[in-house]
């Protein structure tokens, strides 16, 4: 099932815990709602700490590329400027998981910065959202990661 197919088949809003790349745990909610001709979605999610402090925010926009390419549009604090993240890996397991990696850039391009971020629909209901990154010069890691589950409420 593509993946704006499955979204907008759970509800629109999940919460859990994740721990950042500064090894600080914190409460992750994301939430959705479509836009007009049901063609993307608008993703929220923001990470809390246990203090109550904001420890990232983004808004996304989830739609195709005119070539057919599924892509992330990620605005964030952490960046000046936006960039596409075309979906480059797509797994099925056959048992209702779905996950998908998008991708500001090769891995191995270490003079720029390049991200992926990685959306996981699980069988049992969860969902699981990953950020990696390399800023330039520097390596590229796995930074952060959030398991979700649905608090109530339908797109």
């Amino acid at each position: 099932m593509p993946l704006l197919a499955a979204l907008q088949s759970l509800p629109s809003q999940f919460c859990g815990e994740g721990i950042n790349h500064n090894d600080q745990t914190f409460t992750g909610c994301l939430n959705w709602m479509p836009l007009p001709g049901q063609r993307a979605l608008l993703l929220h999610y923001s990470a809390t700490g246990a203090d109550g402090s904001t420890l990232h925010r983004e808004s996304t926009l989830l739609g195709y590329q005119p070539d057919g390419t599924l892509c992330l549009w990620p605005v964030m604090e952490e960046l000046p400027f936006v960039l596409p993240h075309p979906a480059i890996r797509l797994a099925e397991d056959g048992h209702g998981t779905l996950e998908i990696v998008f991708a500001s850039g090769p891995r191995s391009l270490a003079e720029l910065f390049r991200q992926e971020i990685t959306i996981r629909l699980e069988a049992n209901g969860q969902l699981y959202l990953a950020h990696a990154w390399g800023m330039p010069n520097s390596s590229f890691e796995d930074r952060s990661q959030c398991r979700l589950t649905p608090v109530g409420g339908t797109a």
